[in-house]
């Protein structure tokens, strides 16, 4: 039997800033093991428009994932410090971003550094799974800041990545 992963760390590659994270294997475990198998992910980091405090990066499903998990410990109000698995229905993303045309499938694994978040859209309601929650809250403080920095200089050319600790 192989030891599965326990903790992963998010981070902000331009920045620096990173947290630590536990994976939530009791309320989780198809999630966890989907995106425990694909680690380490690094792509282009977004900053949320409608759910508010978000940082994220979309990947497509099959290629990096295999498929979706099924829906585990949802959420449509998630708290700092969540790490989730969000489901997009066609049309969701702008066509400059992501085609709704293309048959490639796409999820958002998204970071939520702070309070007020709202995962309810143009499109009506957006719940995902949360598979993992950061540790401590001094670092989650930490993060918000170089989130909050990204918020108000841009994002263009940051990445954001997921990887084992």
């Amino acid at each position: 039997m192989t030891s599965r992963i326990e903790h992963i760390r998010v981070g902000i590659r331009r920045n620096g800033a990173s947290v630590k994270l536990k994976l939530r294997w009791d309320n989780s475990p198809k999630t966890c093991e989907l995106v425990s198998a694909a680690l380490p992910l690094e792509e282009d980091m977004w900053h949320a428009k409608y759910a508010n405090h978000e940082i994220y990066v979309l990947l497509p499903v099959v290629e990096v994932f295999g498929e979706d998990p099924p829906g585990e410990w949802q959420c449509m109000y998630p708290a700092p410090g969540d790490l989730m698995y969000l489901f997009h229905p066609p049309g969701l993303l702008p066509k400059d971003v992501y085609s709704p045309d293309n048959p490639r499938r796409i999820v958002d694994v998204a970071y939520f550094y702070d309070r007020g978040n709202n995962l309810y859209g143009p499109s009506g309601a957006n719940p995902g799974n949360i598979f993992a929650t950061a540790t401590s809250i001094d670092d989650m403080e930490e993060f918000a800041k170089a989130c909050i920095d990204v918020w108000k200089n841009g994002f263009l050319g940051e990445r954001m990545y997921i990887e084992a600790v």
